[in-house]
């Protein structure tokens, strides 16, 4: 049969993931239905791949896998690296200096291919980071160069929110046209090379697959999905979105604790679900 939506790219904190971070036996279960019946599910979230083959240990998904906000992309979930875009060295020591002026950082983490750096292994980066990647950090010093290319930056500034408001402010303007920074709703600030975002990732996969945009359906609910949302055919923004991603949507989904991701796309391709034999789980 004919379709209208080809293609799906997927957030995984906050749309796949419920906030106890699982993802239902539900939205596994049409995930992998779509894809084994010739419609990609290509995942695209803030996460390093560490955590994402930890979340989806039991999905079986063959599609690429954007991860770091576009910043590294994998064949698919278990597969190499296809292409990444490092911050030149350059770039990086003027962000130290921006950083060390302002007397706000807490703490930062560096994402590369192979791993993570910190500058002070504390509670918050084992429970934030390394429990859900099952992999402990490198510990840095700001005047040393971080062996891997660097691909993400992320601040845990002092005082939230005020400090992280300002740190927000004096990074994007001091850095413009070299690395963007972006809010989240968590207590973390997070910088990748400018130019590089899950819209941009999910145009050159589009390609790959011969599938024009406006064949594509793309679901997520942060700042970081922006680009993705608004490039996609079908931007889905999920009930607990922030308000500049539902700005942008052509719909709104339930929240993720409702299986909202499930629960649309089950609506968007529903004839196509009835004529390939989807028999759905609700569990909510």
């Amino acid at each position: 049969m004919k379709m209208r939506y080809r293609m799906i790219f997927l957030d995984l904190d906050g749309t796949a993931l419920t906030s106890e971070k699982r993802i239902t036996p539900r939205t596994a279960h049409l995930v992998q239905h779509l894809e084994a019946h010739g419609v990609p599910v290509v995942i695209a979230t803030g996460r390093a791949i560490f955590a994402v083959r930890e979340f989806l240990r039991d999905v079986r998904l063959a599609s690429p896998v954007v991860t770091l906000n576009g910043a590294v992309v994998f064949s698919h979930l278990y597969g190499a690296p296809q292409e990444y875009h490092p911050i030149p060295w350059a770039w990086l020591q003027e962000f130290f200096q921006v950083v060390q002026k302002s007397g706000r950082l807490q703490n930062l983490l560096f994402e590369s291919i192979h791993g993570y750096y910190v500058l002070t292994y504390d509670h918050e980066i084992f429970e934030t980071f390394t429990d859900y990647r099952n992999l402990p950090p490198k510990v840095i010093t700001l005047d040393k160069p971080v062996s891997d290319p660097v691909t993400n930056l992320l601040l845990r500034p002092r005082r939230i929110p005020e400090d992280k408001e300002l740190l927000y402010r004096e990074l994007n303007a001091a850095l413009d046209g070299r690395i963007r920074f972006f809010k989240t709703s968590w207590e973390w600030i997070e910088g990748v090379r400018y130019g590089v975002n899950k819209g941009a990732a999910m145009e050159r996969i589009a390609l790959t697959y011969g599938i024009p945009l406006d064949s594509v359906v793309a679901l997520g609910d942060e700042w970081n999905d922006l680009e993705m949302i608004q490039k996609a055919g079908l931007g889905v923004a999920m009930g607990n979105a922030v308000d500049a991603i539902k700005a942008v949507a052509d719909l709104v989904a339930p929240s993720n604790d409702e299986e909202g991701a499930a629960r649309v796309l089950e609506e968007i391709f529903y004839d196509f679900l009835v004529e390939t034999g989807y028999a759905p789980l609700h569990t909510s």
